[in-house]
């Protein structure tokens, strides 16, 4: 028996090296493998937080209440260039801007993509009351009335989901898991695809396929509705 042992035991030896190689090879390509996944979900992170960034920045940028009345723009229109005036602060069909929209859709949770295009959407719902306010000022004191008073709620609906986006992006940022509450909108007649009211309420939003909004206007001297 002994004899069997003195024999056996280099070979035993041998394959207790073996083992010991495997494992250590096993366990350093899984230990990359984790580092690799650790590595990658870190550089997301990163690129959702910088996305996040320049979403935020962007709702000010582009918020209404900065650009002029009704009033303002009916001056500006008159010396209008023949491609008429910007009504929004950005150009949002730039290279630059599609390839940020191209940034919220890789990166950005189903959550803050969905209130991020609401929001989009009552931007062009905003252009377009600016745009029937302009046209009726000083020609029909009635429309123009109602316009204005439309466009009020244009400014409220949009500073609500503005609330509703930051919080959604702030919740995420600390890790705290946050749903979208319940949102019923209502958008202008002939303008499909834009928001010109919206209310929050207590639930949950199910439906969070992103509203494709439509292409805000360009104002020039002749534009009608």
């Amino acid at each position: 028996m002994v004899d069997f042992l003195s024999g056996a035991l280099p070979y035993i030896s041998q394959a207790a090296t073996l083992f010991v190689a495997a494992a250590a090879v096993f366990f350093s390509h899984r230990t990359s493998k984790e580092g690799g996944r650790r590595e990658l979900t870190t550089k997301m992170w990163e690129k959702r937080t910088d996305t996040y960034t320049e979403i935020l920045r962007a709702t000010q940028d582009l918020d209404p209440t900065r650009r002029p009345t009704p009033e303002g723009f009916v001056t500006q229109s008159g010396d209008a260039p023949p491609e008429g005036v910007q009504l929004l602060a950005r150009d949002l069909e730039s290279e630059e801007w599609k390839e940020f929209t191209a940034r919220v859709d890789s990166f950005a949770s189903d959550e803050v993509r969905y209130l991020f295009y609401l929001w989009l959407a009552s931007l062009s719902g905003w252009s377009w009351l600016i745009m029937k306010c302009v046209i009726h000022y000083g020609r029909d004191p009635v429309k123009y009335s109602e316009a204005n008073g439309e466009l009020e709620r244009s400014y409220k609906a949009t500073h609500s989901i503005c609330l509703e986006l930051t919080a959604q992006v702030r919740a995420e940022l600390s890790f705290r898991q946050r749903n979208v509450r319940k949102v019923s909108i209502v958008g202008p007649d002939r303008y499909f695809g834009a928001v010109v009211d919206v209310e929050f309420t207590r639930g949950k939003q199910i439906d969070l396929e992103p509203i494709h909004a439509a292409r805000p206007l360009m104002l020039a001297r002749d534009d009608e509705t």
